[in-house]
């Protein structure tokens, strides 16, 4: 008799969410692992080059209450649309959406203001998002590596899910090129500018050793305070602009 796979399926219904199950396979994998990615939203398991599934459903089974407990502590998703609140710079602020308003959006006080058409407002919310982070961390970029009399070629931002920042190129006589997660500009400036001293201090130091972490803490005492403050609050940056 042919036996059929038991399928994994596409998502779990786990502490009153809905969560997307993100099955890979391996082919280091000699086991089944389970992961609950709070920055993804996902629960991803790992499975072998052939078959596990059988597995992965009797783990996904004995590991419930543990992935319950994982996903209660979860950020909730806050999407690009009116009457939301997302943080820049760290502080809330509401997204006042009118048709009426100026299409451009205008940071005002505890309040961005911003019109034209309802359904392409996330998208242009992300771009002025975007366009602030890489004015802001690219001007904090070049006063770092002014004073370390260093060159950078190239300061970008985009959407990596598990670096706020990289440098790659450090020793190229054209300068370094670095690059940020753009949802840095939703933390508070002093994280911000902690990430940019760090990738600064990589011009130098091409590493994380003790030199490296002088020179990093020379460039911004504030340095710990930052990684703290991204180790709490860090995934949540992740959820902004997210749909429910």
């Amino acid at each position: 008799m042919l036996r059929l796979r038991p399928t994994l399926p596409d998502v779990l219904e786990i502490a009153g969410r809905r969560v997307p199950l993100v099955a890979t396979r391996r082919t280091t994998a000699r086991m089944v692992r389970l992961k609950a990615n709070s920055v993804s939203g996902a629960i991803e398991i790992s499975l072998p080059p052939r078959g596990g599934e059988a597995a992965a459903l009797a783990l996904l089974k004995s590991h419930h209450d543990w992935l319950a407990a994982k996903v209660a502590t979860w950020p909730r998703p806050i999407p690009f649309a009116p009457g939301f609140i997302i943080p820049i710079d760290g502080a809330p602020v509401l997204i006042d959406w009118q048709a009426g308003h100026p299409r451009t959006p205008a940071l005002l006080a505890d309040r961005l203001r911003l019109g034209g058409p309802a359904e392409s407002l996330g998208p242009r919310l992300e771009r002025w998002l975007k366009a602030r982070a890489k004015a802001d961390l690219e001007a904090a970029t070049q006063r770092f590596a002014d004073q370390l009399g260093r060159t950078v070629a190239r300061v970008s931002v985009g959407d990596p899910a598990t670096r706020w920042g990289s440098c790659a190129g450090w020793n190229r006589p054209e300068g370094a090129r670095i690059a940020y997660s753009w949802r840095l500009i939703l933390a508070p400036a002093f994280v911000r500018h902690a990430i940019a001293a760090h990738e600064a201090a990589h011009l130098v130091h091409p590493n994380h050793s003790p030199a490296f972490h002088a020179l990093n803490r020379a460039l911004d005492p504030r340095a710990q305070d930052a990684r703290r403050w991204l180790a709490r609050h860090g995934a949540a940056l992740h959820w902004v602009g997210r749909p429910f």
